[in-house]
């Protein structure tokens, strides 16, 4: 199940929501068709939907290109819908030709027109192949002589090399040319600088995804660098921050970047809706807190927000928690800071998640009172994390079943240890306004991390959850090898079985038949995947023992 409240995605991971076709009017920019072909005259969604259905058929893609120029254009509609570019020399002859092309489009249509995503993200074999030291450093088996200095050090050295910065240049001129474009992700290190943000602040993206880049200047996205305004509807930034620069800002020290953040979100702060804003390289100094501004920013728009290892301020912490949230995702840094409890009830809250749980139970306890205050929650996740404070059994079950939360209809449940106690699963039976129930508990990495389920006792205490339609498990597994094995080996030694009667129990899903050289992977996966059915089947069986209840099996796609 993925972390609830996330646009576009359903709760167990798998994208829902499929991006629209480009029209023909579309990517023509508004000139007239060129023939007058019956097929031609029809209207511009079911002509979509026909080119629609041979995007997976390049091989169709390119003969119907070839026709004319409006099914060229038809064509190039879902062939560059996508666009990716690295540091290769293909990737700068694209964005090149791209960029020449601007000028022209004026007389005909071009392949920008056409680009719906676009992102730039370097590729370390392009860049291996010119800059052999920083191959080295990048290599494990090279890597114990660089510290972690030494190998920012190389990179910051070779980034800033004139070859790639001609690259770069070529693909944010290429990307200010594409007048549809409506996702940029740009994943290339020490990138960030202004000229990038002169032109993309411009282009028409309304989803911004900034993963990566190091900012080392306290510089503004201000006039005239920037519009006076920029229209995002979504923006993800994953940015490594320049601790060591920082200022006295009271009895706090605040970022030095605070600049270009209070400016960054007062450009987008009356259209955002999404925001997941985090520092995968984590906070190096404890006191210094990032912000966003002196005064607080608001977001009448925002709808969607993750924070993560982001250690913010009061200001931007009582900024972001005013907006009117329905999902919402924190982590012990923000959690941890007395402002995040500050704030008025959330009224408009649908979902909440606590991907790392903070390490005291005093806190844990503050999450629970969070969670207290807003009964009308519809989707919750919550994860204890392996060594760490267990608050899901003593704090948050109890919390859950003690008050009236008759909305929630989705839960996702992860426990640090290899066990879930009976006891929480008869909470969790008292929930009986679920629809999906997603449980989890240890980790999968070592064998003796894996979850040994019973799966009858299961059944038995959920069985109150009549409305229950999907039930996930994760880091489950089966006894392995008859039982003797621990059940860890599962999943590690692949131990068929002694009778084959188990893996041949449905041959209508077995498809063809099986591969010699492959005959025993191949037969622990369809023993693997019987035992998975014979277990829904169960459950299947019990959910239909009322009058009320029609359930089904069904394969996730």
């Amino acid at each position: 199940m993925s972390k609830v409240g996330l646009p576009s995605v359903d709760n167990f991971g798998r994208e829902s929501y499929q991006r629209q076709s480009l029209h023909l009017g579309t990517v023509m920019q508004g000139r007239p068709r060129a023939l007058t072909c019956r097929l031609l005259q029809l209207p511009a969604e079911i002509l979509a939907a026909i080119a629609d259905l041979l995007s997976d058929d390049r091989k169709s893609l390119r003969s119907l290109a070839l026709v004319n120029s409006d099914c060229q254009q038809l064509a190039r509609r879902r062939q560059f819908a996508v666009v990716s570019f690295n540091y290769s020399v293909q990737a700068k002859q694209l964005a090149s030709e791209l960029a020449d092309n601007k000028s022209s489009q004026v007389l005909k249509p071009g392949v920008s027109a056409c680009v719906r995503r676009v992102t730039f993200a370097p590729n370390r074999r392009n860049i291996a192949h010119y800059h052999r030291k920083l191959a080295k450093a990048w290599c494990r088996e090279y890597s114990e002589p660089f510290i972690h200095e030494q190998r920012h050090a190389l990179c910051d050295k070779t980034f800033r090399d004139q070859a790639f910065r001609d690259v770069r240049a070529a693909v944010v001129e290429a990307i200010s040319s594409m007048p549809n474009v409506e996702a940029l992700i740009w994943k290339d290190e020490y990138s960030l600088d202004k000229s990038l943000f002169e032109k993309i602040t411009r282009c028409s993206a309304r989803h911004i995804e900034l993963n990566g880049p190091v900012i080392d200047d306290a510089w503004s996205l201000t006039p005239p660098l920037t519009p006076s305004t920029w229209p995002l509807r979504s923006l993800k930034l994953d940015v490594s921050l320049a601790w060591k620069k920082s200022r006295v800002k009271g009895e706090t020290r605040t970022h030095a970047v605070t600049g270009f953040f209070s400016t960054l979100f007062r450009l987008c702060s009356s259209t955002l809706e999404s925001l997941t804003w985090s520092d995968s390289e984590g906070i190096r100094d404890d006191d210094v807190l990032v912000s966003i501004g002196e005064t607080a920013v608001a977001f009448p728009r925002l709808k969607y927000l993750r924070l993560q290892c982001i250690k913010l301020d009061s200001v931007a912490i009582s900024s972001f928690l005013a907006a009117p949230l329905k999902s919402l995702d924190l982590d012990e840094m923000v959690l941890t800071n007395p402002s995040t409890y500050n704030c008025e009830p959330l009224r408009d809250l649908e979902d909440f998640a606590v991907s790392h749980p903070p390490q005291k139970a005093s806190a844990c306890r503050r999450i629970a009172k969070f969670i207290s205050e807003h009964t009308g929650l519809r989707k919750l996740y919550l994860q204890e994390d392996l060594g760490g404070t267990k608050y899901l059994n003593d704090i948050i079950l109890p919390t859950l079943s003690g008050l009236e939360f008759g909305n929630l209809a989705s839960l996702h449940l992860a426990w640090g240890e290899t066990q879930i106690p009976d006891k929480s699963l008869q909470m969790i039976a008292r929930l009986v306004s679920l629809e999906q129930l997603s449980l989890s508990a240890g980790r999968p990495c070592e064998w003796q991390y894996y979850w040994d389920v019973d799966h009858d006792k299961l059944r038995h205490h959920l069985s109150p959850l009549q409305r229950l339609t999907k039930l996930a498990l994760s880091h489950d597994t089966y006894p392995s090898f008859e039982g003797i094995l621990p059940s860890g080996f599962y999943y590690l030694c692949h131990i068929l079985p002694k009778s084959v009667e188990e893996a041949n129990a449905r041959p209508e899903l077995d498809g063809e038949e099986i591969d010699i050289r492959v005959e025993s992977m191949t037969r622990w996966e369809r023993t693997h995947r019987n035992r998975m059915l014979d277990q829904a089947e169960n459950k299947l069986a019990g959910l239909n023992q009322h009058p009320a209840t029609s359930a089904q099996i069904i394969w996730l796609p």
